[in-house]
């Protein structure tokens, strides 16, 4: 499992990742999609900077459709519905590699 990043010395180095997710906080796939997230990242020792998006301004240049999304390092990575722990997993190794 990965733990941070290790430097040439060998040292374990921990990494940020920033995050946005955009949806309502009420909306039960958000709350999923939020604990699955938070999960993932602890498991993989990721310092993750979270920002929610629930403005509604804000979320109505989106198709409501296709939200909640996840944007990582400015990349959308999903939409819908919350991946499983494993795939955000998978994500954010890849968000911290790009």
């Amino acid at each position: 499992m990965l733990e941070g990043v290790y430097s040439k010395t060998g040292m374990k180095e921990p990494f940020t990742l920033h995050a946005t997710l955009y949806g309502a906080p009420d909306c039960r796939r958000y709350r999923r999609f939020k604990a699955r997230l938070i999960k993932a990242a602890s498991l993989n020792g990721v310092e993750l900077v979270l920002e929610e998006v629930n403005d509604t301004a804000a979320l109505a240049r989106f198709n409501p459709v296709t939200l909640p999304r996840l944007v990582v390092e400015g990349r959308l990575v999903a939409s819908r519905n919350a991946p499983s722990v494993d795939v955000l997993s998978r994500l954010l190794r890849e968000g911290r590699d790009a």
